[in-house]
């Protein structure tokens, strides 16, 4: 039982008399320092059933939720991908045409803090060419491995909303050059609560929180012609249609992290990674499907890879020349980093990491973990998920995703301690057209 419920149990549970009060305080005592997390338990209610809808246009639909600020936009696509893009332009055009200018704006301020992890050659272009350069450069590198469905998606979103195409191409190629520092946890079997077949499944997005990226969160709900893949969604941004947090209706999620100490090749003459996930959701039907899409690919970047599905998780590693699939049996036991069953996780620091938070909490609900254990208990008191977090249920077919509050004054709410919001998916991809 872990600290928290403890002591909800004790609370519920007694007649507060001053024994109780000092036997209280004494629990507290204990509690509190058998964990070296830094922060504190989430106990928000979970906002629910809570969509309303907007408006519509043709092969479209767009839903809002009430009760988050700002808004979360829920985007029903349907079709080909130029008329899913076309629709997605038309829907947010108001909010694509402000949040592109502000992106590359933001990136342009903020590429200086990451061209040391950049290879050479690119690092040379931003600081001789500029940063547009370079990410015009990179789309061009990436353009002979990219389908055609990406790039008539993309140009569906420029005419329906009126933008110019390279703008919101080159939007879609900066996360080549900017990964990002996140958690991730997968969590089955002996170690959750629900032991018939499922998977509770945590991605926490520790990136970018004084830009304009949480202004205009959308969760995109994508319903492809019956030839070109099964319904998925990507949690995002208006605009941008690569997959950094997504759910399938396979159900497949895959969650990812920058992998820092990989010390290979480096290459940008391959697919994106955030598209490569996104063909993930599209396409695959479980996580082995994933991980042959993975092993073929002509890859790009070094990061971690969470992949889950029902009865299986996987923590890949990834860069151009190099691939490592893990699991609870095979991950390396390390200082901070203890090995328990049906259980695979990596926290949001450099990896290896001797930094004990995210082990000792999953510890403590070993057997009892769930998708409420690791919002209250987990991604809060570890402090990730700063930019977005989401928690896959497998067991219900849902997600619960938080949006960190938009930066104002130098001030801001990170996403692990504001409210979640749960989406039944099944009822999100049977949504008619």
């Amino acid at each position: 039982m872990t600290k928290m419920r403890c002591l909800l149990e004790i609370l519920d549970n007694w007649m507060v008399s001053l024994t109780g009060v000092l036997s209280l305080i004494g629990t507290l005592l204990v509690c509190v320092c058998a964990n070296s997390c830094p922060g504190k338990p989430n106990l928000l209610p979970f906002n629910e059933n809570d969509l309303h809808f907007v408006k519509s246009v043709p092969n479209g639909k767009l839903y809002q939720t009430s009760n988050i600020d700002p808004a979360i936009s829920v985007v029903h696509l349907y079709g080909t991908p130029y008329q899913m893009g076309y629709a997605h332009g038309q829907l947010l055009k108001d909010l694509v045409d402000e949040f592109i200018p502000q992106v590359m704006q933001y990136l342009e301020d903020k590429v200086g803090t990451v061209l040391q992890f950049l290879p050479v050659w690119l690092q040379k272009i931003i600081e001789v060419e500029g940063l547009y350069a370079a990410l015009e450069l990179t789309y061009y590198a990436t353009r002979e491995y990219v389908d055609q469905r990406w790039i008539d998606e993309i140009q569906g979103i420029a005419d329906g909303s009126g933008l110019d195409y390279q703008s919101i191409a080159n939007l879609h190629v900066f996360p080549e050059l900017i990964q990002a520092a996140c958690s991730i946890v997968g969590a089955w079997g002996d170690s959750i609560k629900n032991t018939n077949g499922t998977l509770y499944q945590l991605r926490a997005l520790d990136w970018s929180v004084d830009g304009p990226f949480q202004k205009w969160p959308a969760l995109f709900v994508y319903h492809p012609n019956s030839d070109n893949g099964h319904p998925f969604s990507i949690l995002s941004f208006a605009g941008f249609v690569g997959a950094i947090t997504g759910y399938s209706s396979a159900p497949v999620g895959v969650c990812e992290k920058v992998w820092l100490s990989y010390n290979g090749t480096e290459n940008r003459f391959g697919i994106p990674w955030h598209y490569l996930l996104r063909d993930i959701l599209q396409f695959d039907s479980d996580v082995s499907d994933a991980i042959t899409r993975i092993a073929n690919a002509k890859r790009t970047c070094s990061i971690h890879v969470g992949l889950g599905d029902p009865q299986n998780f996987k923590l890949v590693e990834y860069g151009y020349d190099y691939i490592q699939v893990y699991d609870d049996v095979n991950y390396p036991v390390y200082e901070g980093h203890p090995k328990m069953k049906n259980l695979v996780y990596v926290n949001k620091h450099k990896q290896p990491s001797k930094e004990p938070c995210l082990g000792e909490a999953l510890q403590e609900g070993y057997g009892s973990i769930d998708a409420e254990y690791l919002i209250r208990y987990v991604a809060a008191p570890h402090q990730t998920g700063d930019s977005h977090a989401a928690v896959y249920d497998f067991a219900q077919d849902s997600i619960y995703v938080s949006i960190a509050s938009p930066y104002i004054n130098g001030s801001f709410v990170p996403a692990y301690d504001r409210q979640y919001t749960k989406f039944n998916m099944t009822q999100l991809f049977s949504e008619t057209q």
